[in-house]
């Protein structure tokens, strides 16, 4: 019988990628308003400040736009056998570091990574077979960055333990 380890919404999968966008609007915004309240600064320094927050700006609202061309995408599937489960050490800046959580799997003679949330992780187990719902990461003029024998990605929306019938050696 199938049993879910793991669901979430489409906008639950790309909540990251939501908040770093309202991170780097507030922040130009925020520049854009200091450089209007505080009109004792030189001309040229309120310039650079100008321009930078219009980037920052002009950044949130292109990764606003990519990320929503990845939400019009279709989801796909993939049934595989989880083969391996790794705990990846990023560093995050300024000294701190950063847990991904990954589930390295195959089908046939292909792969996936994909990175799913703590809880996820926990309830996979190496050696079973899972049907993975996921969405293809995408960039600003590619379809799919994927190749035709590997796939990673980060916005998983759903995994269902499937039959060791469904995997295929």
């Amino acid at each position: 019988m199938d049993s879910i380890i793991y669901a979430t919404g489409p906008l639950g999968a790309f909540a990251g990628t939501f908040y770093t966008i309202g991170g780097i609007q507030a922040i130009g915004l925020v520049g854009l308003v200091y450089v209007f309240a505080h009109r004792d600064q030189t001309m040229r320094s309120r310039l650079g400040l100008v321009i930078a927050s219009a980037f920052l700006c002009l950044a949130g609202i292109v990764f606003t736009i990519v990320t929503f061309a990845n939400l019009a995408t279709q989801t796909q599937n993939a049934t595989a056998l989880l083969k391996t489960k790794t705990i990846a050490m990023d560093n995050c800046g300024e000294g701190s570091t950063c847990t991904r959580y990954l589930l390295e799997m195959t089908a046939g003679s292909k792969s996936y990574a994909f990175t799913v949330v703590e809880r996820a992780y926990n309830a996979a187990r190496e050696g079973s077979c899972y049907q993975v719902t996921y969405y293809p990461t995408q960039g600003l003029f590619a379809t799919d960055y994927g190749s035709d024998q590997y796939v990673a990605t980060s916005y998983v929306t759903r995994i269902v333990q499937a039959r060791s019938d469904d995997c295929q050696p």
